[in-house]
């Protein structure tokens, strides 16, 4: 597991005048403006900007980059932000598995170490109390080892299917899947981590950890999960500030998200579903109507099995069945997805170590 984003701000009031002066100044600016037509013909190459033009201006992002560390910062209308993957600041720049703070999932020391480097690349005198920053991102991420690339692409066809509750794919691409992608609460990413880094490495703006052609084959086993915890989730239900959270709540928070989607990773086959139903349902009755909704979804499909029912008994459904262990993979599906038998077989990869001991 690793932290593998964080964005955080730092307000004015805890900046100094001269030095807000200087990053003012520093930073690149997008300008929106209505042009004077009047004034100018449709031929003429420049406009003249006066202030009363302008619908709104703001900083641009800018990259920081060293030898093998990159991330980046701009300078808002009362704060500084920075953001990027605190992996590529700690160590060697390894983004597959992170090194010192990424690794150890502690916010604090991230936060601390992206303020320190933007601070050092251009001489700022900033805060680098993690109390005086306010994070609005943080994604916790994972690794899970199976055979080879085609099972991690075969693990991403099944999960390109999983639908309810707070899962929502909302967009796909290439060897990649997204759930809510847009929400202030949490989002989820699942993609093959293979592709990313071997795409990664050959821009020739890359400035990360080198790996070796053996490591590349090695990763292509991954299947990476991605947990972004939002800005609105941080501020209203994290329960305690940013600075707070242990690593054992955010892996917590990770292994909710993801375990729901997978389910009991007892249940190995269909044959298993209808007892498991029965026992899960406080009525007999209940159970029936439960497993048969879990048949109409097979045979008919999700939408079609959700608009035959009403919303309570629709709901009741799928909490029976996700008591008897059913992942939402699984419901969608109808059936007992092969995702299980592979997640049974396979195991979160922390580390190089970690690849050598599961050969």
């Amino acid at each position: 597991m690793l932290i593998d984003w964080i964005t955080a701000y730092l307000p004015m009031s805890k900046i100094n005048e001269s030095e807000w002066q200087k990053l003012i100044l520093m930073t690149e600016r997008v300008m929106r403006f209505k042009p004077d037509s009047q004034s100018h013909s449709a031929d003429d190459c420049f406009f003249l900007i006066d202030r009363d033009s302008v619908v709104y201006e703001t900083s641009a992002w800018e990259s920081v980059r060293s030898d093998s560390h990159q991330i980046a910062f701009k300078v808002g209308g009362d704060s500084i932000y920075v953001q990027g993957s605190p992996a590529r600041l700690c160590g060697s720049g390894d983004a597959v598995f992170g090194e010192g703070a990424a690794a150890a999932l502690d916010l604090t020391a991230c936060v601390h170490r992206m303020a320190a480097f933007v601070a050092s690349k251009f001489s700022l005198d900033i805060s680098l109390n993690p109390d005086d920053w306010h994070v609005t991102r943080i994604d916790v991420t994972g690794s899970l080892l199976l055979d080879d690339l085609a099972a991690v692409r075969e693990a991403l066809r099944v999960l390109r299917n999983c639908e309810g509750g707070r899962y929502r794919v909302s967009q796909q691409a290439g060897d990649t899947v997204y759930w809510s992608h847009k929400s202030r609460l949490k989002a989820g990413k699942a993609y093959a981590k293979g592709p990313h880094i071997d795409y990664s490495t050959k821009r020739p703006d890359y400035t990360g950890r080198e790996y070796t052609d053996s490591e590349k084959q090695l990763v292509n086993r991954l299947l990476r999960l991605e947990l972004r915890l939002g800005a609105q989730w941080i501020r209203e239900r994290a329960g305690l500030p940013w600075q707070k959270l242990t690593p054992e709540m955010l892996i917590d928070q990770w292994k909710q998200y993801f375990n729901r989607m997978i389910g009991d990773t007892h249940m190995k086959t269909t044959d298993d579903v209808k007892a498991r139903v029965m026992a899960a349902a406080k009525t007999e009755g209940q159970g029936k109507a439960a497993y048969c909704c879990f048949l109409m979804i097979q045979s008919q499909g999700w939408e079609n099995a959700r608009n035959n029912h009403t919303k309570p008994s629709w709901y009741r459904h799928l909490k029976i069945l996700r008591a008897a262990g059913l992942g939402d993979a699984d419901i969608s599906a109808g059936k007992v997805v092969q995702l299980r038998r592979k997640i049974i077989e396979c195991q979160v990869i922390n580390s190089w170590s970690d690849f050598k001991k599961a050969a």
